[in-house]
């Protein structure tokens, strides 16, 4: 009987406030009205019940109860206030009622009514109702659109793929495609010269100066020559992995020696987190700190990159950006003062005395970028346009890409009078002060480009891209000069233009085909260019094919500044060097169902840059040629696996101009273990690299270079490590006993000319990413 009462009730007044409507509408909107009022009731407060009396006199006023017009219910002001919205949400009606008007009803029936005001909603109630219900509506609506990623730049084929990661070049934006380095095998090398080189050249710690073996692999940073032997341990603009992932992900890496004593301890840390905020935007944030104590005195390494970025990849747009931090903290020692403490006696390495006792460097990159491109659909060859999927037809690519990266490196040291070994370790060149070093070699690079990318037919066509772009540089390089006594610290400006362009295509997947070129027409580097072409072809007649890589290079380069110029406290000097021409021609096979790769290069260098015997930079006069010829070849024989690397090189420069092993291996043989099928596996083994004896580089650390040395070889003595490798569900694990066999069949562990390689100890990793899939 309660909520009879209720409903009637609400029936009377609904139809009391009601405008007038015409005959045929009136009993839809009343129904309508009705039934909004009693949602409105129902969100709030259960009304109070009525007596019978009440029931049976509001029932039969029902049919006697007039219809007002909207005009008379705004002229009553005395009445109780009924607020009844409309189906519009953008809409509120405000209705008055003098419940004393009404006709039919007896005290009882209009005090009822009157009681009922405290119960209905006042005007906030509803505004905050109608705010609800849009939010309710907006998230629906947000919640039923699917958050599918859209985009010109890779194939639709690719949109559910959980996580994309890929490289972009700075000169056209192009996307390379990349891969998540998540896997047991793929994470067993730590240092850079392993992971992307068979060996190389290094100063003994985590993070320091290191130098490739294969000439070929070299890395340089053109625009600050002395950060060259660090940027296998860093990122740049064209080498930092972007991400677009469906799930957030994470990555969190170890590695170091943390059962080894505080003096000795080598420590490092890896840091990733990215997530895509819509299914185009996505951020990522990279921490990496690579250090160590050393196992000589005074060679503490703090290396640190942080990274910031982001990118989009929209229908249209595309852009790569953000932020990359280095820096690298190192006490330099210069090395031992005499190889007899390692080759001939058995000591304490850290009581060995070295060359520099209180020397130090202390480098700064900063870097800037953004890459973007807005892709412009013309369909000159389709009728069709509506039927053009995201980057098909000809389209127009215009683009701009842009950098600007600061880089500084300080130098400081003392070297008091008396100190024979220290002084002689810069063969007695105090140019500056006699005993105190504070050297400082700046650059600032900025960098901007525009071009256009024009794609006449398909992505995948034979003739799929055509480009061309016009860049400006302003590079300004700081190294202390006499006459800064007068004017201060200067800044010396180069500005340079330049053209670029290139093309790209390919046939199915049987052939593709790349060729980019640049020449600066104006500034310092006047007549500088660089071409470069790509050729790879493959074939199918077994299972993942058999393909046959060809590049080409050639280019002519004006020198750094640092190169021409340069005073420093233990250095100077002042060329014309002549520009320098390399050509180089390279040629990869490989057969991933066999895993064989094999690769030969040929590189012809006229006027070659190196750095003598006194560490003083200097030009050869004539051709130099480089060839090299690299295999890997795995073999497995049941559980039994020997993952193999050869490197064999030649060179016709003399031992003080291009030293190079003639030989270097890398031989990784273990035993194959699956613990817990498809859940661990295991591997058991032992990595042994050797090299040929040869002139290895010495380091001077106020350059920042590696020098040539002819006073004595190295190697010719294998280096192992026992290892148990581990891959566990996600996470990649590696125990080492690093160094195992150290005094066979010799003591002859250098990295370097007076560095040595670390002594035996055990070293831990892991790598564990975390994600939904």
């Amino acid at each position: 009987m309660k909520g009879f009462c209720k409903w009637l009730i609400l029936a009377a007044v609904a139809l009391t406030v009601l405008p007038v409507q015409p005959a045929g509408a009136a009993g839809r909107h009343r129904s309508r009205y009705f039934l909004q009022l009693q949602d409105s009731l129902l969100k709030t407060q259960t009304l109070p019940a009525a007596d019978s009396l009440a029931v049976r006199d509001s029932v039969s006023v029902l049919d006697s109860v007039p219809v007002l017009d909207s005009a008379t219910l705004k002229k009553r002001e005395d009445s109780i206030r009924l607020r009844l919205f409309h189906d519009s949400l953008d809409h509120i009606f405000w209705r008055e009622v003098d419940t004393t008007s009404l006709p039919g009803m007896d005290s009882i029936t209009v005090a009822y009514l009157d009681s009922l005001s405290q119960f209905l909603p006042d005007t906030h109630d509803i505004k905050r109702a109608i705010r609800k219900i849009r939010k309710e509506y907006r998230d629906s609506v947000k919640a039923a659109k699917p958050r599918v990623l859209e985009t010109y730049v890779v194939p639709d084929s690719m949109y559910y793929r959980r996580i994309l990661v890929w490289t972009s070049d700075k000169l056209f934006n192009e996307m390379q495609e990349s891969g998540l380095d998540t896997t047991a095998n793929s994470n067993f090398y730590d240092a850079p010269m392993y992971r992307k080189d068979i060996s190389g050249t290094w100063l003994g710690t985590s993070g320091s100066a290191a130098l490739y073996h294969n000439w070929f692999k070299r890395e340089e940073m053109p625009d600050a020559p002395m950060f060259t032997p660090y940027a296998g341990d860093t990122y740049t603009d064209e080498t930092i992995q972007q991400f677009n992932t469906k799930t957030p992900y994470t990555e969190l890496g170890y590695w170091g020696t943390p059962f080894a004593s505080k003096n000795l301890e080598e420590s490092n840390l890896k840091l990733l987190s990215t997530q895509n905020i819509t299914p185009s935007f996505n951020f990522t944030l990279a921490y990496r700190r690579l250090g160590s104590r050393g196992m000589l005195p005074h060679e503490n390494t703090d290396h640190r990159n942080t990274v910031i970025i982001g990118n989009y990849l929209g229908k249209r747009y595309f852009a790569n950006f953000g932020t990359i931090r280095q820096r690298v903290e190192r006490v330099e020692n210069g090395g031992i003062q005499d190889s007899f403490w390692i080759r001939d006696t058995s000591v304490e390495t850290k009581s060995i005395d070295v060359n520099l006792s209180e020397a130090a460097n202390s480098y700064k990159r900063r870097q800037y970028f953004i890459h973007q491109t807005l892709a412009v659909p013309v369909n000159f060859f389709r009728k069709d346009k509506d039927s053009l999927a995201l980057g098909e037809g000809t389209m127009i690519h215009l683009g701009h890409s842009a950098e600007f990266t600061t880089y500084s490196k300080l130098y400081t040291d003392k070297i008091a009078t008396s100190d024979s070994y220290g002084r002689n370790f810069y063969f007695n060149a105090f140019y500056l002060h006699a005993t105190e070093s504070s050297d400082e070699l700046a650059v600032r690079n900025f960098e901007n480009r525009v071009f256009l990318k024009l794609q006449p037919y398909a992505p995948d066509a034979m003739l799929a891209k055509v480009n061309a772009g016009i860049g400006y540089q302003i590079l300004s390089t700081y190294c202390f000069d006499t006459g800064d006594y007068l004017t201060g610290r200067k800044y010396q400006s180069q500005h340079n233009l330049y053209v670029y362009g290139g093309a790209s295509g390919q046939l199915r997947k049987y052939l593709a085909w790349s060729a980019d070129a640049d020449y600066y027409f104006a500034g310092a580097r006047m007549f500088d260019f660089d071409v470069n072409a790509k050729l790879r072809l493959s074939v199918y007649p077994i299972d993942k094919g058999i393909h046959l890589t060809g590049k080409f290079c050639a280019g002519l380069r004006t020198p750094h500044p640092f190169e021409q110029k340069i005073l420093t406290n233990h250095h100077r000097w002042e060329n014309d060097f002549s520009k320098v021409s390399k050509n180089t021609l390279e040629a990869e096979l490989s057969i991933p169902k066999w895993r064989l790769e094999a690769a030969f290069g040929y590189a012809l260098v006229a006027n070659m840059l190196y750095y003598d015997t006194l560490s003083v930079i200097r030009q050869y006069d004539a051709p130099v040629s480089v060839m090299s010829a690299s295999l890997r070849k795995d073999f497995t024989i049941w559980r039994l696996h020997f993952d193999n690397q050869a490197l064999f090189q030649l060179t016709s420069a003399p031992e003080e101009v291009l030293p190079l092993p003639k030989l270097t291996l890398n031989l990784r043989w273990y035993f194959d273990i699956d613990v817990v099928k498809e859940v661990m596996n295991m591997q058991l083994g032992v990595n042994a690299i050797y090299n040929t004896s040869w002139y290895a580089p010495s380091y001077a650390p106020d350059l920042g270079q590696f020098y040539n040395q002819t006073v004595e070889t190295i190697g010719n003595v294998p280096y192992f490590d026992i290892f148990a490798n581990i891959q566990w569900k996600r996470a990649s694990i590696y125990v080492k006993y690093v160094n195992a066999f150290m005094d066979w069949p010799s003591s002859d562990y250098f990295s370097a000319y007076h560095y040595i390689k670390p002594t035996p100890s055990i070293k831990f990793g892991i790598l564990w990413p975390f994600y939904v899939w």
